[in-house]
């Protein structure tokens, strides 16, 4: 009885020590990146790292030890970044391209960077001496892909701003039908005295609250006079739905639609630009028209 104590004793032992020598193996440790800068990499795959030229495809909270003060993840969809020459590199350090070299895809990575390296030190980070960067990566573009893209890209803002006057024409005539009370049922309403009419319906994922959705519209004031529009740029606006970053009008009215939809908002002045207004284009108590067309929910 006594020898079988002592066998489960030394084998309790030996289970801890080898736990702790995992423990120690296991553990991430700090190491200096290229530019000084102290990083721990939490998830290593060993795949392949992005190169010069390529761009990089990422979220990244920014966060003072232990309080997230900002993260790519509020805007619905990852940050990038195209890979500089290892000479900008030296010239203008950064931590978060320091990390992205040395990361794959579906790596963890927290890289530092002090605040007393800041000509300015951010008031968050008043009582912090360093700032911690969390990094995952979630894709790499070849230069082919991005060339692709890009000329994808072109393509589809010159079909954007060609089809400026047709939305123009289109807003106006629904515009004159609204003042004239002949939209009948197709005006719909909503309690907060939104307004709108639907003049196609998409058959894509609902615009719901928290997603990012790319809307291109046209803007106008209902004496027609038009005081925005995407088209003119040739590429839609994202809009993170329902988080405050547009005007409330927006924040209602997008998550009415689905991706595909073609539809005119009649914002009350209540939902748009209040009393004030937004000088010179806006008048004050202004009640606004948006043509908006859904492309794309993320």
């Amino acid at each position: 009885m006594i020898l079988l104590k002592g066998t489960i004793s030394q084998f309790s032992g030996l289970c801890l020590v080898l736990l702790l020598l995992n423990a120690c193996q296991t553990e991430p440790k700090e190491t200096k990146t290229q530019s000084g800068f102290t990083y721990i990499h939490h998830v290593k795959n060993n795949g392949p790292t992005p190169k010069e030229g390529e761009e990089a495809e990422f979220h990244v909270d920014l966060r003072n030890h232990e309080k997230v003060i900002n993260t790519s993840r509020s805007q619905g969809r990852p940050a990038r970044a195209i890979i500089p020459t290892m000479e900008q590199i030296a010239k203008t350090p950064s931590p978060i391209v320091d990390a992205l070299l040395l990361m794959s895809v579906g790596d963890s990575l927290t890289v530092m960077q002090s605040t007393d390296s800041l000509p300015n030190k951010p008031p968050q980070f008043a009582d912090s001496p360093l700032i911690y960067f969390d990094v995952v990566l979630s894709g790499i573009k070849s230069k082919e892909e991005i060339e692709k893209e890009r000329a994808e890209q072109a393509a589809q803002v010159e079909i954007a701003k060609a089809r400026e006057s047709e939305v123009a024409a289109t807003t106006t005539g629904l515009l004159t039908s609204y003042k004239a009370n002949k939209l009948g049922d197709k005006l719909q309403s909503t309690g907060t005295g939104l307004k709108y009419t639907v003049i196609e319906e998409g058959t894509g994922p609902q615009a719901e609250v928290g997603k990012l959705v790319n809307v291109h519209y046209y803007g106008m004031t209902t004496d027609g006079n038009e005081f925005d529009n995407s088209f003119k740029r040739g590429s839609a606006y994202p809009v993170p739905v329902g988080r405050g970053q547009v005007i409330k009008g927006w924040d209602e009215g997008i998550p009415l639609f689905k991706e595909g939809t073609k539809a005119v908002l009649f914002i009350p002045h209540e939902l748009g630009y209040g009393e004030a207004g937004s000088p010179p284009n806006i008048p004050p108590r202004a009640e606004l028209v948006f043509y908006v067309e859904i492309e794309k929910v993320n």
